[in-house]
């Protein structure tokens, strides 16, 4: 249908399910009533009674796609905190429509497995998509400190062949990485950052 089923029915695309249940209900109750009408009156509520049915059912078609596409955001959150990231990109693989959230928890799962440079990038196409969404301009603030000062050395310090800004991509780091305390530590505090973009905390002191 061309028209908005959200407008048809009288609701803004703010509505729950519950909200267009009753929208729907109310005004079947009416054209009903009117079908019964001689003339015009009678063809014109058969004809609103049509386009109700078909707004109420791609309505509800939206709003349980939106639900269920919430419901695969908020299980890939689930496993970040885990520091399961391998479920949780699968999990985000079978997504088809990837817009602004998306791309955020792909950040986040790259994030989490050290690639930082390819998480910055998606990071900032989520942000080009949805610039004014607070959470993940906050979220890019958090990530640029951490890259660039992973081991609280210094802001201006920077590791030989590491590319500018404290970004890195995961073989350069694996080639450079050695089994030291540090390293650990750094990891640890990546993985931190990760778990506070996703409502979280690994190290509380952080």
């Amino acid at each position: 249908m061309f028209k908005d089923p959200f407008v048809v029915l009288g609701l803004d695309d703010t509505a729950t399910q519950a909200d267009v249940q009753a929208a729907y209900e109310k005004l079947r109750d009416e054209y009903r009533n009117e079908i019964h009408l001689e003339g015009d009156g009678g063809k014109h509520a058969a004809k609103k009674l049509s386009e109700l049915e078909e707004a109420y059912h791609e309505a509800m078609d939206k709003l349980s796609k939106g639900a269920e596409i919430k419901g695969v955001y908020d299980h890939v959150a689930a496993l970040l905190k885990s520091r399961k990231y391998d479920e949780a990109q699968s999990a985000l693989d079978k997504i088809s429509e990837r817009g602004a959230e998306w791309h955020y928890y792909q950040s986040a799962v790259y994030h989490g497995k050290g690639w930082y440079y390819e998480a910055k990038a998606q990071l900032d196409m989520a942000i080009g998509m949805d610039p004014e969404n607070q959470k993940y301009k906050d979220t890019l603030e958090r990530m640029k400190a951490h890259s660039a000062d992973p081991m609280g050395n210094g802001a201006g310090q920077q590791q030989s062949g590491a590319p500018r800004g404290g970004y890195d991509t995961y073989e350069n780091m694996d080639r450079r990485r050695g089994a030291s305390a540090g390293d650990c530590c750094a990891s640890l505090i990546c993985a931190d950052c990760c778990c506070e973009c996703m409502g979280g905390d690994l190290i509380r002191c952080c």
